[in-house]
C-alpha cells in the first residue's frame, strides 16, 4: 500500500493488506477493507497524525480522534447539497466500521502488556470496549430499514419483450442471445449475477436432470480461468434448483445455447472469421473470443438493456423481482404450517443462512399491502364505533 501524494509504502497498510489477502479469498471483500484502512491512513495524514507509529506499537486511537475522524469521514460523504443520503450513511458506516476493525487488529497483535499487573487479554478486552463505545457513537442512524427493490410486470414484460426477439431474430447479435440466457436465469430462479457467471457446463440441466446446481468456489475443483482473481465467486450457500415456472425455458434454452452459441472466433490466414466450439474450460457463458463472460461485460450488457427498454435495470434487479413475487405468493399462504415451511423453502432457494436475508422482501410485501388497505375488521373494514 502506497501513500499517494508521496508515493512512500506504508508498512502498517501493507501488513494489514498481507493479512486480509490470506484470509479473503474474494477480491471484492479484499478491496472494501482495504479502502476503509486507506481513507484512515489518509485522514491521519491530513490531519498530522503520525497513525503508522501507532499502530505498529499496538495503540488504539484515542475517542477524541475518533470523533475527529468521523467528522472528518461525513465531510467526504456529504453529496453537493451537503446533507448525507441513505446510500452515503451506509457508505459511511461502512468505512468507519472497516477503519475499526483495522485497528482492532493491530491493537490485537501488538500491544505491549509486558510492564502491567494484570492479564494481556484483561487489559484488551478493557482496551476494546472503551474503543467500541467510541466507534458506536459515531455511526449515523439510518431512519428506516431498506425494503428490497423491484421491477414493474409491465417493465419486465417490456424487457422479456426486446430480449426474446433481439435473440431470436433472422441475423441476431450474439450480445442479446448470451443477454437473454442470462436474463431467463436472473428472472426464473433469483441468481446472482456472480453464480450465473460462474456456471459450469455440469452445473446445467439436462433432458435426465432439470435442475442448475450453485456450487461456491471453495467447493469446486481449480481449472482454468481467463478471468483470474476477477473470476466470480458465489457468496450464497450452494444449491440445486430446478424450474418452478410452467411457461419456463429451461433446460431447451440453455441446451440450444451449448450447442448454437458457446463458441470461440477464429480467424483463419484468409482472413476469414470462423466459429469453433473447441473451448478450454467449461464455464457456460463465454465472449465472442470464447473466454468466460467478465462481470464487466455483464455490466455493459444490463446498461445496454436500459438504454434500448427504456428501464431503469440491473441484474440484481432481477433477483429482487423474483423474490418480492415468491415471498409474496408464500406470505398468501393460510395454513401456517405450509406457510413456514415454504418460507424455509425460499430461504435455501436464495443461497442465504440468515432467514432475516429475507426482511427486505417481507418490508416490500407488507408496503404493497398498505397501499390496498388493511383488512383488520374481519375483511368488512366497518368500524362500527365510527358510525
Amino acid at each position: 500500500m502506497l501513500n499517494a501524494r508521496t508515493f512512500e509504502p506504508s508498512i502498517a497498510g501493507s501488513l494489514y493488506e498481507t493479512s486480509l489477502s490470506r484470509k479473503y479469498a474474494s477480491p471484492n471483500t479484499l478491496y472494501h477493507a482495504l479502502s476503509s484502512a486507506q481513507i484512515l491512513l489518509s485522514w491521519a495524514h491530513d490531519v498530522g497524525i503520525n497513525l503508522e507509529r501507532r499502530l505498529l506499537y499496538g495503540a488504539s486511537l484515542e475517542p477524541q480522534d475518533i470523533e475527529a475522524f468521523g467528522h472528518w469521514l461525513e465531510a467526504h460523504h456529504r453529496g453537493q447539497a451537503n446533507t448525507l443520503t441513505r446510500a452515503g450513511i451506509r457508505t459511511y458506516n461502512a468505512h468507519l466500521d472497516g477503519a475499526r476493525r483495522m485497528v482492532t487488529w493491530f491493537v490485537d497483535r501488538y500491544y505491549d502488556a509486558s510492564h502491567a499487573q494484570l492479564p494481556r487479554g484483561v487489559l484488551l478486552d478493557a482496551l476494546h470496549e472503551t474503543s467500541k463505545r467510541a466507534w458506536k457513537n459515531q455511526r449515523i442512524k439510518d431512519a428506516a430499514d431498506p425494503e428490497a427493490p423491484d421491477i414493474s410486470d409491465d417493465d419486465i414484460s417490456a424487457i422479456e419483450t426486446f430480449l426474446r426477439n433481439a435473440a431470436i431474430c433472422k441475423y441476431p447479435e450474439r450480445r442479446w442471445i448470451r443477454a437473454y440466457l442470462i436474463w431467463r436465469l436472473a428472472i426464473e430462479f433469483g441468481l446472482r449475477i456472480g453464480e450465473i457467471l460462474a456456471l459450469r457446463l455440469e452445473d446445467c440441466p439436462s433432458r435426465v436432470n432439470p435442475a442448475f446446481r450453485v456450487v461456491r468456489i471453495e467447493d469446486r475443483d481449480v481449472i482454468s480461468d481467463s478471468r483470474s482473481v476477477y473470476s466470480p465467486r458465489p457468496k450464497t450457500s450452494g444449491r440445486d434448483l430446478a424450474p418452478i415456472l410452467s411457461n419456463t425455458v429451461f433446460p431447451r434454452l440453455v441446451i440450444d445455447y451449448q450447442a448454437d452459441h458457446r463458441l470461440k472466433r477464429v480467424h483463419r490466414a484468409n482472413g476469414r472469421v470462423v466459429w469453433r466450439p473447441v473451448l478450454s474450460h467449461t464455464y457456460l457463458l463465454v465472449n465472442d473470443d470464447g473466454d468466460p463472460l467478465s462481470v464487466f461485460t455483464a455490466r455493459n450488457l444490463a446498461k445496454a438493456i436500459e438504454k434500448n427498454t427504456g428501464v431503469s435495470f440491473t441484474w440484481h434487479l432481477a433477483r429482487h423481482a423474483f423474490f418480492n413475487r415468491t415471498y409474496g405468493a408464500v406470505a398468501a399462504i393460510e395454513n401456517p404450517t405450509q406457510r413456514t415451511t415454504r418460507l424455509s423453502d425460499l430461504v435455501y432457494w436464495g443461497g442465504w443462512r440468515d432467514p432475516r436475508s429475507l426482511d427486505c422482501y417481507v418490508r416490500r410485501v407488507r408496503k404493497e399491502r398498505a397501499r390496498t388497505g388493511l383488512a383488520i375488521w374481519n375483511g368488512s373494514n366497518l368500524w362500527e364505533a365510527l358510525g
